[in-house]
């Protein structure tokens, strides 16, 4: 049986081994061609992951939170979205969750888009538990600062604004202070308890260079600060972690991390 087939094979030609031979160091160049892209691009994307460009947007006056939205769409300011989850194994939950951001010289303008399971706003006053609730949240370490800002909003408008050293005790922004960030949340401003059915909701937050109390910023023009995003909820019936840039800790999940905080490049 292979003798037969052998003998049926018909006999390559030196002119079509050399053929194939060209057309085989072409093929093999076009793979190594498309490898060279497929590397570069990984790199990029690599690249794109250890920073974020936070546009500069020009506005006359003062920004109100609800005027966040059209203000990053006339600008051209990208939407992007919380894929890493860092503790998966244990809270495999995901919802859509993406965030625009952008500055003004004087503030840090948010929107955040959420699709999710589940929602809740317990938290009835600035200060509160908020991670607890459907909250996002806005690290963030101004260049030169040993000092990082947790800055947290849940889907109620409800806020918690932190400064400090990690591992130290850090003071709580003071009521006077929090009421300058302002914020809009398509579910109203009053807390409501968990509601276990689907939601889709917005919230923007318009947070001046005030909120960042132990330090004295005149400006985020030109800063190469650091920092990440995140979205929670601590007590949701689907308790979930997700965070813009990737955490590396095994044990419980924590936020608390500025070893992984990643450039915030503002304009």
């Amino acid at each position: 049986m292979v003798l037969a087939i052998m003998l049926g094979t018909p006999q390559t030609t030196k002119a079509q081994q050399d053929m194939n031979q060209t057309a085989r160091q072409q093929e093999l160049a076009a793979l190594a061609a498309t490898e060279a892209a497929g590397n570069k691009k990984a790199n990029n994307d690599n690249a794109d992951k250890t920073m974020l460009r936070v546009k500069k947007i020009s506005v006359d006056g003062a920004v109100k939170a609800e005027d966040v939205p059209s203000l990053m769409a006339a600008n051209g300011v990208a939407w992007h979205s919380l894929d890493n989850a860092p503790w998966e194994d244990r809270f495999p939950y995901r919802p859509k969750v993406q965030v625009a951001i952008a500055h003004t010289g004087k503030e840090i303008l948010l929107a955040w888009d959420v699709d999710e399971q589940c929602v809740r706003a317990e938290a009835t006053a600035d200060g509160g538990a908020v991670w607890q609730d459907s909250c996002c949240e806005l690290f963030f370490q101004p260049e030169g600062s040993d000092n990082y800002y947790n800055i947290e909003c849940n889907c109620g408008g409800k806020l918690l604004v932190q400064g400090g050293i990690v591992g130290t005790e850090r003071p709580i922004a003071s009521a006077e202070l929090m009421a300058k960030v302002k914020r809009c949340s398509s579910l109203g401003s009053e807390p409501f308890p968990l509601i276990d059915e689907p939601r889709h909701w917005q919230l923007c937050e318009v947070i001046p260079v005030d909120a960042f109390f132990l330090d004295d910023i005149s400006g985020l023009s030109g800063m190469q600060a650091r920092g990440n995003l995140y979205k929670c909820g601590d007590y949701l019936s689907q308790p979930h972690y997700l965070a813009m840039f990737p955490i590396h800790l095994p044990e419980k999940p924590a936020f608390h991390c500025p070893q992984f905080f990643q450039t915030l490049s503002m304009e």
